[in-house]
């Protein structure tokens, strides 16, 4: 469908509230790639859930991460007896035009409809949901003064626009789990790419991971003089394979990601991360893909996607492995990223 008839089909998506508040239950999921069963409280319906979160999904406003189901055209045939249950992340589009409605849907019966276009008000709804989310790691303060740092550097960045209550929603989510990140156990495995810009680069790097290794790895993004958006000839690039849902917002390097992260991955902007032990930290000399043409772009997607298949090698070898099973839950490790490679493979060959 053009881009006038996807619009208007998201519109239609949209209309029912219980999908606006799955929408905003979404981007607001500590894990950042919920399953439907993660929102899901007792004695509501999954199925009903996974329903409206194909519907968002058909639409472009939520993504697939990793590669869920057999056949997929984007993940190739799964080799994994069972199919794992399909994880979701909020794409940009997503968040500009949905967001700050969906926040302000009533959460509860008793809630009040909030006007999206209240950033205080939206601010504080988003406060209290992240209370809630990480009374276990992060005190009221604590979450109040990481939502209002986030809104203010998006701000600046950004220069206002209207979806930065539902931007900070976002970040400061992904900012608290990255401050309870050291306390899992599982945390070496998380990876960071940082370039100056966040907008090419590493927006590559970290869609190409996202659709290999799916929920076995967090990944993040960061960048050192973030940009307001992510650049449009490396989003038109990676939508041709498939994989422009899981790009993100640009945003700052902060101190937290870096804690977070077991492998930290920079891109032309070494010296500004800083260094702190127990990382793995690597440096891909890269093009920068700012102002080059589409087919420059395509070379530069294709050597990232190399360097992330290494990457994602080393880190698989180093996963904590259970009794009888690998990272990926009953997979070997090497099967596992056997399996993964494969798929990528097949969908950067067409």
């Amino acid at each position: 469908m053009n881009p006038d008839e996807l619009r208007r089909a998201q519109t239609r998506t949209m209309a029912d509230p219980d999908r606006l508040r799955l929408f905003a239950a979404v981007l607001t999921a500590p894990s950042g790639r919920p399953t439907a069963d993660d929102l899901t409280a007792p004695g509501e319906d999954v199925a009903v859930a996974r329903s409206h979160l194909q519907a968002m999904s058909d639409v472009g406003l939520v993504a697939l991460v990793g590669s869920v189901a057999p056949g997929d055209e984007v993940a190739g045939p799964s080799v994994a007896p069972e199919v794992p249950e399909p994880r979701y992340r909020v794409t940009p589009r997503g968040i500009v035009r949905f967001g700050g409605s969906a926040l302000a849907q009533p959460r509860f019966p008793d809630d009040p409809a909030l006007d999206e276009h209240d950033h205080p008000a939206l601010l504080r709804r988003v406060t209290e949901i992240l209370s809630e989310s990480f009374a276990d790691s992060a005190g009221p303060g604590t979450v109040d003064r990481l939502v209002r740092e986030s809104y203010t550097m998006l701000d600046a960045q950004t220069g206002g626009v209207g979806h930065l209550p539902a931007i900070t929603a976002w970040l400061a989510t992904d900012r608290l789990a990255a401050l309870k990140a050291p306390l899992a156990p599982h945390r070496s495995l998380d990876v960071l790419f940082v370039c100056v810009h966040n907008q090419g680069r590493s927006q590559i790097a970290a869609a190409l991971t996202r659709r290999l290794v799916g929920d076995r790895i967090r990944v993040r993004t960061a960048g050192t003089r973030p940009a307001a958006t992510a650049d449009p000839v490396v989003r038109a690039v990676l939508a041709r394979r498939g994989l422009d849902g899981l790009v993100e917002f640009p945003r700052p390097l902060t101190d937290e990601l870096v804690r977070a992260s077991g492998f930290i991955v920079t891109m032309g902007c070494g010296d500004a991360c800083p260094v702190l032990p127990g990382r793995r930290y690597l440096d891909w000399p890269l093009d920068d893909p700012a102002g080059r043409s589409v087919a420059e772009v395509e070379q530069i997607v294709d050597d990232i996607a190399g360097r992330v298949r290494g990457l994602v090698a080393e880190i698989e070898a180093t996963a904590p492995v259970t009794a009888g099973a690998g990272p990926a839950g009953g997979q070997s490790s090497s099967q596992s990223e056997a399996a993964a490679i494969a798929a990528l493979e097949l969908r950067l060959a067409k």
